[in-house]
């Protein structure tokens, strides 16, 4: 009994948060690799795309051009509002391993259709349907993480994965830019293909159970229809939830009015083409990697919620950087500034962020919940994407992103005061323990030492210093 008690108190350890342990595991490693090939394909398609756009928009005038293309961004956000409750109930009921799958084997036959491209509605179309696609993906692989690593190495595996995301968005711009500009842009198409299918194979050899818990249900119209009830109804009544819905939802009705100006900001204001565009997002993504090494590293974050709000007010500068940059002197050393110091604020946030909701969601719930996050997120850059195409014929790029960057600072603002007032952090910390005691008496963990590290791990209501 005292050897089975010392063997669980030495897996107990083997648990705590080490990011270079999660190396060793097979299928994180198979799902973060395969994430990573993915979104370096995605950027040579973003590259492609967006150049593609301004190439048979080249007639029209720079106005009519940029809300051409800024139209592309609309139009990749359409599906995410209508299908991300949809999508996210769905992988709560079926294996997530076959959805992630089969969205990258119909992402990889979008992406070699687009080679064929001509005109702007053959690049409208792939929008909407390579984000149908991705909205059954993400809510897959969101809710397939708790299941491959511990609740204790969560941060280390977001903090990979945005590592990953935030080399591929290093690598693959610059890549992109080069190929694009020597081979062609439709090249870049076929290398996405091919990233999609490398991801869909390294996915298969995953050996973990991904099939969402149970509960003797069968997956029909009604079932699926219950479920994004259930996932409005946890969003929304959830304390922590509705907080960071409206704090992040606030920010993103302002920050998606960036995306659909951006390349035409870089290309009409600075004259960046192809291979400076592609140089100019490797050198902001340095920031995000360090980040994510560090966030990855440390494996423990305690104030998540207070991390995430600073977070926002540095995105604020960021985009002030950006919207004054053309006016000072060295106007591109500035740009490059205020795109690094957005690389950082985004994986400041998405990492606690996700983290965040792993801890404190039940694993059969976070599908949903991920779903009805994405739309409200969705809906929010939608409308910020529509307003930028509206108002870019009445302001310049410049005003507007001085716009955005008093509206984000006044949110940040308004997130630490809210995180204090209402002392969500100590809430969330207290929540997440709870969690992970019910997971550690689901593997098996005796009572008395769950006991013991309760009473040693439960946080104080007093925030403490990160």
């Amino acid at each position: 009994m005292v050897e089975k008690q010392i063997e669980t108190m030495e897996e107990v350890e083997q648990k705590k948060p080490n990011a270079f342990v999660l190396l060793k595991n097979r299928d994180f490693s198979a799902l973060f690799i395969g994430g990573f090939i993915s979104n370096i394909g995605s950027w040579f398609t973003f590259v492609a795309v967006v150049f593609l756009a301004i190439e048979i928009t080249a007639h029209l005038t720079p106005t009519e051009s940029t809300q051409a293309v800024a139209l592309l961004t609309t139009c990749s956000l359409l599906p995410m509002l209508v299908l991300g409750p949809l999508a996210g109930a769905l992988v709560d009921k079926v294996d997530r391993k076959k959805v992630m799958v089969f969205a990258d084997f119909l992402g990889a036959s979008a992406a070699v259709a687009l080679f064929f491209s001509t005109q702007m509605w053959h690049l409208y179309l792939f929008m909407i349907f390579n984000s149908s696609v991705r909205q059954f993906f993400y809510p897959a692989r969101t809710a397939s993480i708790p299941r491959v690593v511990k609740q204790e190495q969560l941060l280390s595996a977001n903090g990979f994965i945005q590592t990953t995301n935030q080399i591929a968005r290093m690598i693959g711009p610059l890549l992109a830019g080069f190929i694009a500009a020597g081979l062609g842009l439709r090249i870049a198409f076929l290398f996405d293909a091919a990233s999609y299918v490398a991801s869909a194979i390294l996915i298969i050899i995953i050996k973990t159970n991904l099939k969402p818990p149970q509960n003797g249900e069968r997956v029909n119209v009604r079932s699926v229809l219950v479920g994004m009830r259930d996932g409005f109804k946890i969003t929304f009544t959830d304390k922590i939830i509705s907080f960071l819905v409206i704090s992040f939802g606030i920010t993103i009705l302002a920050v998606g009015a960036i995306d659909p100006v951006a390349v035409p900001y870089l290309n009409f204001v600075f004259g960046l083409g192809e291979k400076d565009f592609g140089i100019l997002m490797s050198v902001s993504a340095v920031s995000g990697v360090i980040a994510a090494v560090i966030l990855s590293i440390r494996g423990q974050l305690k104030n998540k919620l207070r991390f995430m709000a600073i977070s926002i007010l540095a995105l604020a500068l960021s985009v002030a950087v950006l919207s004054f940059s053309p006016f000072v002197v060295a106007p591109i050393v500035w740009l490059y500034l205020g795109l690094c110091l957005i690389g950082f604020t985004n994986v400041g946030f998405s990492i606690p962020f996700a983290t965040l909701l792993q801890t404190i969601v039940k694993n059969e719930n976070l599908g949903k919940v991920s779903g009805i996050i994405d739309m409200i997120m969705t809906a929010a850059s939608l409308v910020a994407s529509l307003l930028a195409v509206a108002l870019t014929g009445f302001i310049s790029i410049s005003i507007l992103l001085g716009i955005v960057a008093a509206i984000v600072l006044v949110a940040g603002i308004g997130s630490l005061v809210t995180i204090k007032v209402k002392n969500l952090e100590g809430i969330a910390q207290t929540r997440e323990q709870e969690m992970k005691i019910v997971t550690d008496s689901k593997e098996g963990i005796p009572e008395s030492i769950i006991k013991d590290k309760e009473i040693s791990e439960t946080p104080t209501l007093i925030p403490s210093t990160d």
